[in-house]
């Protein structure tokens, strides 16, 4: 299984290949390098590292924007919800993929920048590999309480710039309560509320533990996602109400919550 995929014009080869080798230092299968194995057929052995490619960065430059490859690749990795667009100097993307904000890397690509670097492997990470948080479930022994250690509230923000019922949207946020099978058999519902949502709906309840409590499709400017989750039992002394709060990121893009942990999971 390939992790990433980098999607490149030739003549940004230089900066695929800085990006492929700090990629590796987090021991992801990156394929970069065009150079095809002996006896393959070149258009074959592309199409099917982008096929099985969990995340494709796809590297915008003044030259990539007019490649038909580099389009042809983003379009896509579009379609199979893996696309992740980076900017590398100050043009823009084509306009048909102006809708999904870019993460710029331009100060890297200009000074080494560090920060700019971090938060690329960050939003990469959060489509193809558990982050910390979620690498290892704890799992709830009999006899013993749900806690905040054992729960997480994670979500997915991409943008969409689309008109719904509550009026103009520009992003889709997707939000779950996950942990470990034996906390979330624990739980009877949860209650979301969302500081800043559009009258009327910023207080929802889910009670649907087949799809891990999965809520879909908000859209607003608010910045914190708050879930109270109601707990069938608790031992004596502990809260049967667990409080979960989540920081919702706009400018960056997420996975898709069913591919990237409900899946894996399962």
């Amino acid at each position: 299984m390939i992790d990433i995929f980098i999607s490149y014009s030739n003549s940004d080869r230089q900066i695929a290949k800085q990006l492929a080798e700090s990629f590796n230092e987090e021991n992801w299968k990156v394929f970069w390098d065009r150079k095809i194995e002996p006896g393959a057929e070149w258009n074959e052995e592309i199409q099917r590292s982008l096929k099985e490619a969990r995340c494709v960065v796809v590297l915008w430059s003044k030259e990539s924007r007019n490649s038909f490859w580099v389009k042809g690749e983003a379009a896509y990795a579009f379609e199979k919800d893996s696309y992740v667009p980076v900017l590398i100097d100050d043009s823009e993307p084509p306009r048909l993929f102006r809708h999904v904000q870019g993460l710029s890397i331009t100060t890297w690509v200009k000074n080494n920048d560090d920060d700019e670097l971090n938060r690329l492997k960050s939003s990469i990470k959060s489509r193809i590999g558990a982050l910390p948080m979620y690498g290892s479930l704890e799992q709830v022994g009999e006899g013993e309480a749900v806690t905040e250690a054992h729960l997480h509230l994670i979500h997915s923000c991409w943008r969409v710039d689309k008109t719904t019922e509550f009026g103009f949207m520009p992003y889709q946020i997707h939000v779950i309560v996950y942990g470990h099978k034996s906390a979330l058999g624990r739980i009877n519902h949860v209650e979301y509320n969302l500081p800043e949502y559009p009258g009327g709906h910023k207080h929802q309840v889910s009670e649907s533990p087949k799809k891990l409590f999965e809520l879909k499709e908000l859209a607003n400017g608010f910045s914190i996602i708050q879930a109270a989750v109601h707990l069938k039992s608790q031992p004596p002394g502990y809260p049967k109400i667990l409080l979960l709060s989540r920081f919702i990121n706009m400018s960056e893009s997420g996975p898709r919550l069913f591919d990237d942990f409900i899946r894996r999971a399962r």
